[in-house]
């Protein structure tokens, strides 16, 4: 099975327009950290999907700067932009990447692509309760899923939220598609109160400021290290806090 990774992004954001390409961290843009954190280990299995909006042509630009593969497609209907992308690159597995995750895990990334089987319609991880990671807000980690699922979708809901959201009616529809779980690291595993997802001016300048901080560590070094800063910097646990509470997922 075909398998690359598939950022998703743009510029037309709600709550805090153009982050994808505000200065982030050593005058780099948000987008361009994440690239980075996925360039070395993948290289040519990334692509870019995003909008036909003129605004994102500074995406395009951006992508093609690292080599990356871009696919233009409808800037509302992710889920047809998901699957007009898979098809255009001939893309049977998927793994989503939403570029406002400046902390995303290649070595997780990794995992999904290594461990995700042809029976699979949906590989992530989740925390002991069943949550889905995608359904916190901790940012680490991608989610698997193939063009014939997001198809599936495509064929049984026109619900907005759907289209917008491109993986929450699979793993919502256990009886129709074969859900599958990975362990969350122990260090974190119960850590919902972890926010490195980046939604507005608040986020972006706590995460900001843990990325300089943290920008150089991987794997376990990273997690201890993050785990320390956060419990140890009262401003950013409440923002984090905040945050959560305010956008609940």
């Amino acid at each position: 099975m075909n398998k690359k990774i598939i950022i998703q992004a743009r510029t037309g954001s709600t709550r805090l327009p153009k982050k994808m390409i505000m200065p982030f961290f050593n005058g780099k843009a948000l987008l361009e950290i994440v690239i980075e954190r996925l360039h070395k280990n993948f290289k040519n299995n990334i692509i870019l999907a995003t909008s036909t909006n003129e605004n994102d042509n500074i995406i395009e630009r951006i992508s093609n700067n690292y080599g990356l593969s871009v696919f233009r497609g409808n800037e509302n209907d992710v889920l047809n932009r998901f699957i007009e992308c898979a098809k255009n690159y001939q893309v049977q597995g998927i793994v989503r990447v939403c570029a406002d995750n400046p902390f995303i895990m290649p070595e997780y990334i990794e995992e999904l692509i290594n461990f995700s089987t042809d029976a699979d319609d949906y590989l992530s991880y989740r925390f002991p309760d069943g949550t889905p990671v995608i359904k916190s807000h901790i940012g680490l980690f991608g989610e698997y899923t193939t063009l014939k699922t997001l198809q599936k979708v495509y064929e049984l809901t026109t619900d907005k939220i759907y289209r917008e959201h491109v993986t929450n009616y699979i793993y919502g529809n256990k009886n129709i598609f074969n859900v599958r779980f990975l362990d969350l690291p122990k260090i974190i595993v119960n850590r919902k109160d972890i926010r490195l997802t980046i939604d507005t001016i608040e986020d972006f300048e706590i995460i900001s400021k843990l990325y300089g901080k943290l920008n150089v560590l991987r794997g376990e070094e990273f997690l201890k290290a993050l785990l320390f800063e956060v419990d140890n910097d009262i401003n950013i646990k409440q923002t984090m806090n905040q945050q959560i509470n305010k956008y609940e997922k």
